[in-house]
């Protein structure tokens, strides 16, 4: 918020009605969460509990990839560790591409070109016993299958599957082809569904709209491709001196160590394609530890800057690949070098984890990967600065934070949205509490609304294509929001690089966000938390009542929707004087429906509550004598 001159100390006297809940505790708990707490997997104080658990999977996969007719060919061995106490008699596992099969359920519209007939399953072995493939029960993008034996608790299996699917053909939900040979491939192996504490395996399907939620792993992976296609990836590559010309070497080489942003392709060296030593195909080899997925793109066409930064004791490679009539996307390298250093060091504070970034540029509404960004090239400077920032500050939430997609899509996208629009404030030299204006029209225009405007902790799965986008994007980023404007941006992002640090790599639930922002508050913000994230409402405060007496005036402010936000209060006088009056959002944390603000007697012209405070109705905020 813009700072207030002239603040007149006032005396405010809360007509107190029943409180919101006063104990975090106390707010409502599913029964998987309540047996989670019972069993010790989780606790109160925001950390894992001392039972807590959590399986790895790691991936060796060789796979090759036909760009003439988008196919796709596979085989991967699975390394899954159950760390559970439990015994599994069946694997789950994810078919991604089976969202784009005949007669399967999505929540949107699809290009009728990259309908498929589903992924095509060759073979599968469970510790080299083969998978009758008749057993296999399919379930939308869902493989469910017995195994041989029971896979017992604390040990380790090995799955191989081999598989061949179609890639889009076009740019369809955050993946696919953007100018006939430049592709960026996501979702696109066998993937192992989640088994929790919480509710054991995770088993929704993919249906569009919804996200991901994955666990950790290793990557070796071999990609082969036709030997003037590059590629690049979530992880690292091993064998770039058995594919690239020297020049080309060099110029990688000398970008990976440098702050300035150096071509590596350029369009004349497109138009000579001498990029790649000669043969008829090459296996580009990856490798990535540690990672919730990985994803890759290819093309025999962009063009390629690079740059790098120092984060700590290491060198973060910074790629940029874009198509060269884009009109912005050349300076997309130095935004993401400049987002990395914002968030390593600033925002939430905690180093870059990955040894590289890629910006592809590609999907129309933006998309995050482990170690890449997939983003379209924007009109404006301004707009390619916020979609860039926005998708690499997602490398925190959900990567190196894992939280759950599939139940609450808030999480990632509300708290990346804040650290990302931080570092835009900063790189555009303005403060990160300027964002309340533009939170609060979007907030006014959907708020309120019949079937969008429902509790964040209902089911991101559950939501339709317009809900989806309020309760994962815009009522959110307006909780968060006033959650900063209320605790001060150290502390807020004190809270953020806490919670960060304690579930790295982990599968942290809403209640432990809950209750690490509560401790870095040093209050119980149950009062916040229950009615943004929990209830039907909205944010609607009116003047009400206006009191002249002797010595004095009183305005009484109502809170008509019940949701607590700021005050924010003018009162200009006839005599050409205005006082400005400010209260937190705290005012109404004992769920008092009215608050009185005490000003000195005067004739007045006009009173006026901000409209830059995030409302759904404002025809209650002026008045004019």
């Amino acid at each position: 918020m813009k700072n207030m001159k002239n603040t007149l100390l006032a005396i405010v006297t809360l007509a107190v009605l029943p409180a919101f809940g006063q104990s975090t505790k106390e707010l409502y708990i599913p029964k998987e969460y309540k047996q989670a707490y019972d069993n010790e997997t989780r606790s109160h104080n925001g950390i894992p509990g001392k039972r807590y658990f959590q399986n790895k999977t790691d991936y060796s996969i060789k796979v090759e990839f036909f760009p003439d007719t988008w196919l796709l060919e596979g085989s991967e061995l699975i390394t899954y560790k159950n760390n559970s106490s439990d015994s599994l008699s069946g694997i789950y596992i994810n078919l991604y591409q089976n969202l784009y099969k005949k007669g399967e359920a999505r929540d949107s519209y699809i290009d009728t070109i990259n309908i498929h007939n589903g992924v095509e399953i060759k073979s599968i072995k469970v510790n080299g016993t083969k998978i009758d493939l008749k057993s296999l029960a399919y379930f939308s993008t869902l493989l469910r299958f017995q195994v041989p034996n029971i896979i017992p608790p604390t040990s380790e299996t090995k799955i191989e599957i081999e598989w061949k699917q179609w890639m889009p053909r076009t740019g369809m939900y955050r993946i696919g082809t953007y100018d006939e040979t430049s592709s960026f491939i996501g979702y696109w192996y066998p993937k192992m569904n989640v088994y929790d504490d919480i509710v054991g395996w995770n088993t929704f399907g993919f249906t569009g709209k919804a996200e991901f939620y994955s666990d950790y792993g290793d990557f070796n992976v071999e990609i082969t491709v036709p030997s003037e296609y590059n590629v690049w990836s979530s992880g690292i590559l091993e064998n770039a001196n058995e594919i690239f010309n020297d020049k080309y070497l060099s110029r990688i080489e000398k970008a990976s160590v440098s702050d300035e942003v150096i071509q590596i392709i350029s369009k004349e060296d497109r138009d000579q394609n001498k990029i790649t030593k000669a043969g008829e195909k090459h296996c580009w080899k990856f490798k990535a530890v540690n990672l919730p997925d990985f994803a890759f793109a290819v093309s025999n066409k962009y063009l390629w800057n690079a740059t790098s930064i120092k984060v700590e004791d290491k060198r973060v490679l910074i790629n940029a690949v874009y198509n060269y009539k884009a009109k912005n996307f050349h300076t997309v390298a130095e935004i993401c070098r400049k987002s990395v250093e914002y968030f390593s060091n600033v925002a939430p504070g905690i180093p870059y984890p990955y040894p590289s970034l890629t910006a592809f540029n590609g999907e129309k509404n933006g998309m995050e990967f482990p170690g890449m960004i997939n983003d379209q090239d924007e009109d404006s400077q301004m707009e390619t600065t916020f979609i860039t920032t926005h998708e690499v500050a997602h490398t925190y939430f959900p990567f190196y934070v894992g939280t759950n997609e599939q139940e609450y899509s808030w999480m990632d996208e509300g708290l990346a949205s804040i650290i990302g629009i931080s570092a835009m404030a900063e790189f555009a030299g303005t403060d990160e509490a300027t964002i309340l204006k533009q939170v609060a029209v979007k907030y006014h225009g959907e708020s309120a609304k019949l079937a969008i405007d429902i509790p964040l902790m209902t089911g991101s799965h559950q939501a339709g294509d317009f809900t989806y986008g309020f309760i994962t994007y815009i009522r959110p980023i307006t909780a968060f929001t006033l959650l900063f404007d209320y605790l001060g941006k150290e502390k807020f992002y004190q809270a953020i690089r806490e919670f960060t640090g304690q579930w790295e790599g982990k599968h942290p639930i809403p209640y432990d966000m809950f209750h690490t922002f509560n401790k870095v508050a040093g209050e119980d913000l149950a009062w916040f938390w229950e009615p943004w994230f929990f209830k039907f409402g909205y944010a609607d405060i009116g003047i009400g009542k206006i009191e002249y007496l002797t010595d004095k005036t009183i305005i009484h402010i109502d809170n008509v929707g019940t949701f607590p936000i700021p005050v924010n209060l003018t009162v200009k006088y006839k005599n050409g004087t205005e006082k400005i009056l400010k209260r937190k959002m705290n005012i109404w944390q004992k769920g008092n429906k009215s608050c009185e603000i005490e000003i000195p007697k005067g004739i007045i012209n006009e009173i006026i509550l901000d409209t830059d405070t995030p409302e759904a109705f404002y025809d209650n905020n002026k008045k004019t004598y």
